[in-house]
């Protein structure tokens, strides 16, 4: 059996890398196809060597663009790879323009594509992420959902037929990573200290392109580091922009609001694990810090993670600046209290599901060819 699995952007990275090693552990012809969606040595090629990644068969450079313009010269580049190659099954990844580029070109070469990390809805079809997840699961032939939400959201949209709750492909690489990496070592390399600062990430297009919305969230770190908490904001590259274009930079920044470069997994892991709370718009880290037990303020309007919040671990506070200095420091000063820990995510097996299913699926279409 041949699989071209199609990756492009950090998370997807971090999703392969298990995957991927499982599949060659069961002598499994993969080809790894990379968009070069992010192409910043920090955003991608670092994560290759800390995941034991295979380095890409194929890495198309594509780099930047608008939405459409990413997606289309991705589309035309990763159509000549599988025409070329002519794999038996491609996997696509989470819900990037890689993702739905990738979805596109394959099942218009009439090859079945699975998708790893399908049935996540946040309701909110403005965001980019939305529209590509929602493409993808309805033109894919196998749909790996990582919770029990997931698929009740498929079979709402009449999506029933080779849905799998295969658990969390995340929390697989978690469980490794949290061994392999030194907690006390990585707070040392930032100067913070245990449980005694927030972590900040922010992405999203919904607050970075959106200049009210990234004010508040400034504003709001502004005025969270005025109490003396220490706050540490590895900032994405979309995020420096935005707040570089905006002036937000030029104003007195308080010493203990810490702006760092993107920093590898690994060291993130760490953060995540060694934080008090965590700020973040990233779908993939507040489950993340749900892994590590570690709490999460969403400044977001919804989340995909609707669970975490159900269970009052995470907090959907929308991009009010007030919202969010309270919740953080309610959060921060009184902490969870005896809230449930609940395993969503299967347990860590979740690639091992993934890959059994692939060879279950190879081995009925063998015999039935045969």
């Amino acid at each position: 059996m041949k699989i071209v699995s199609i990756v492009g952007a950090r998370p997807q990275f971090i999703k392969a890398s298990v995957v991927s090693n499982k599949l060659r552990e069961k002598g499994i012809n993969e080809i790894l196809l990379h968009t070069g969606q992010h192409y910043d040595f920090n955003m991608s090629r670092v994560f290759f060597k800390e995941l034991n990644l295979p380095m890409p068969d194929y890495y198309l450079g594509i780099g930047s663009g608008t939405h459409g313009e990413q997606t289309g010269k991705m589309l035309i580049e990763i159509e000549k790879v599988l025409m070329k190659e002519k794999p038996d099954i491609v996997l696509v990844y989470g819900d990037t323009n890689s993702t739905l580029a990738g979805a596109l070109a394959v099942v218009k070469l009439h090859i079945p594509v699975a998708h790893v990390e399908a049935g996540l809805r946040s309701f909110n079809r403005t965001m980019p992420e939305e529209i590509n997840r929602i493409l993808t699961d309805h033109i894919s032939n196998y749909l790996f959902a990582p919770t029990n939400n997931a698929v009740h959201n498929l079979k709402n949209e009449g999506v029933i037929e080779n849905v799998y709750n295969v658990g969390d492909v995340m929390l697989d690489v978690a469980l490794d990573v949290v061994k392999r990496v030194n907690i006390a070592s990585v707070l040392n390399g930032y100067d913070l200290k245990l449980k005694d600062f927030i972590l900040v990430t922010i992405h999203r297009a919904e607050n970075t392109d959106n200049k009210d919305n990234l004010k508040n969230i400034w504003e709001a770190l502004i005025e969270l580091a005025k109490t003396g908490i220490t706050i540490f904001f590895p900032v994405h590259p979309r995020t420096k922009k935005a707040l570089t274009i905006n002036h937000f930079l030029d104003r007195n920044i308080p010493n203990n609001l810490i702006i760092f470069e993107p920093v590898s997994y690994f060291d993130m892991v760490a953060l995540e694990n060694a934080a008090r709370v965590i700020i973040t718009d990233s779908g993939g880290i507040q489950k993340e810090g749900y892994f590590f037990k570690t709490p999460c303020i969403i400044p977001r309007n919804e989340t995909e993670w609707i669970e975490l919040v159900e269970i009052g671990w995470n907090k959907v506070v929308g991009n009010n600046k007030e919202n969010i200095v309270k919740e953080t420091i309610n959060l921060y000063s009184k902490g969870l209290g005896n809230k449930q820990w609940v395993d969503f995510y299967g347990g860590g097996k979740a690639s091992e599901r993934i890959t059994n299913i692939l060879i279950k699926r190879d081995k009925i279409l063998h015999e039935y060819l045969l």
